[in-house]
């Protein structure tokens, strides 16, 4: 009987704690309307400002991880770049082309097929022959 009384405190204390912790990041708003009928109020549950940050640099992070595999697959597709000698970082849409290619052409045309994808901003060429 004991075990199962301290199994239960333990499971109301857990949930209790994990909820406050999900709740930290939010903050509440209440607000009143009053009607010729009567008063109603609506509460409002809204993430604060560093939630919104955190989740915006995540999907930012998620962004240019879709970028540089967007960039990587369409270089490889192309027979005359060698895609392998070529390293491609992204950030916040600016992607970064880093590498040894054996022909100027290439290093062109790896510029231009990056440029080509959707959503890069614009193409840092550090490719070298």
């Amino acid at each position: 009987m004991e075990s199962t009384l301290l199994r239960s405190a333990l499971a109301v204390t857990a949930t209790t704690l994990v909820s406050g912790a999900l709740l930290v990041g939010c903050q509440q708003r209440t607000s009143t309307v009053d009607t010729p009928t009567a008063s109603r109020s609506t509460t409002t549950i809204e993430p604060t400002p560093a939630v919104k940050e955190t989740t915006s640099k995540a999907a930012d992070a998620v962004g240019d991880a879709a970028i540089t595999a967007k960039v990587k697959t369409a270089l490889m597709a192309d027979p005359d770049v060698k895609s392998l000698q070529i390293d491609v970082d992204t950030k916040n849409g600016v992607v970064a082309l880093n590498g040894k290619v054996d022909q100027r052409t290439s290093v062109d045309k790896a510029v231009k097929i990056a440029k080509s994808v959707d959503g890069v901003q614009s193409v840092e060429n550090h490719l070298t022959q």
